[in-house]
């Protein structure tokens, strides 16, 4: 029989390492105070357990726009401009509208492991993403899932979970530094635990279409 695709979901994918050790500088001041205003919920985790279970299970995320930073104008000048190309891509009448961020931040996982983000998508906004900074095959990676509700009715069995397919329920994807991930915003997502072998630091991102005035 003839089959036709419908409803895809792309997400895009770079490899920009030009842009690791700038950001990671800029981040560094970020992060650092992030893990300043930490320090007292870590205390009181020590005094509640009586035992030292140090940051396992926290994040560290920054304040503010980073995207407002001192040094980003490139990069977000970059993600911005992808993002409307991307929509455009996709068929979408861009011409009175432009990209505005909601929201950019650093995060990092915890030194001591257990880090993680539930399934998630963001509302109101049209395009989201990941650069990541620091990362390995031994950190937390990105896992994306089928966004069709009515795809829960039809749990079977995969041949290869190793292979993407059309009944595939979920797939994670592999990352290094200088990894840059876009998509619709209405892609669920999620990072498994993180162990906490290795550093792992990303930027995330989302962007609205907005009227232009």
């Amino acid at each position: 029989m003839d089959s036709t695709v419908l409803f895809e979901s792309c997400i895009y994918r770079e490899e920009t390492p030009q842009y690791i050790k700038e950001l990671n500088k800029i981040c560094d001041s970020h992060i650092h105070k992030a893990r300043e205003h930490m320090e007292k919920d870590i205390e009181e985790r020590r005094k509640k357990f009586k035992f030292d279970v140090g940051d396992h299970g926290m994040t560290y995320d920054s304040e503010g726009n980073l995207y407002e930073a001192d040094g980003m104008q490139e990069f977000e000048l970059l993600i911005r401009s992808t993002a409307k190309n991307i929509l455009e891509s996709q068929g979408f009448d861009m011409s009175n509208y432009e990209m505005k961020y909601t929201e950019m931040w650093v995060q990092e996982f915890a030194d001591k492991g257990g880090g993680y983000q539930d399934t998630h998508v963001h509302w109101d906004n049209h395009i989201s993403g990941f650069y990541f900074l620091k990362c390995s095959d031994r950190t937390s990676a990105p896992i994306f899932h089928d966004p069709r509700p009515g795809r829960m009715m039809l749990n079977l069995p995969i041949k290869d979970k190793t292979q993407l397919c059309y009944g595939m329920e979920r797939q994670s994807f592999k990352i290094k530094p200088g990894t840059l991930l876009m998509f619709n915003s209405y892609l669920p997502h999620e990072f498994r635990v993180d162990d906490g072998i290795d550093p792992f630091r990303f930027i995330h991102f989302n962007l609205q279409a907005a009227i232009r005035t």
